[in-house]
């Protein structure tokens, strides 16, 4: 990846992952800066999550978005021609 870009930093790495697995799942491309060094030093900072550049606007959108809540309808419109 190249022109990567901090979208978000967490502290808790099953946060991280699962942001990271939300864009994955999205065809977003991530990477976790300081997932590595977490592993051999827990507690050294947040861990950053990263995309591409073309990628950035997408990716904030889709973790602002909070998705459904339990309890929520999805309701589809029909058109008149069904």
């Amino acid at each position: 990846m190249s022109d990567v870009v901090t979208i978000a930093r967490f502290n808790e790495p099953l946060e991280a992952e699962m942001a990271r697995l939300r864009l994955q799942s999205a065809g977003i491309e991530t990477f976790l800066s300081g997932e590595n060094a977490r592993i051999l030093e827990p507690g050294l900072g947040p861990l950053q999550l990263q995309v591409s550049a073309e990628d950035e606007a997408d990716a904030r959108a889709l973790l602002a978005d909070p998705g459904l809540k339990d309890g929520d309808v999805i309701v589809e419109e029909l058109s008149d021609a069904e």
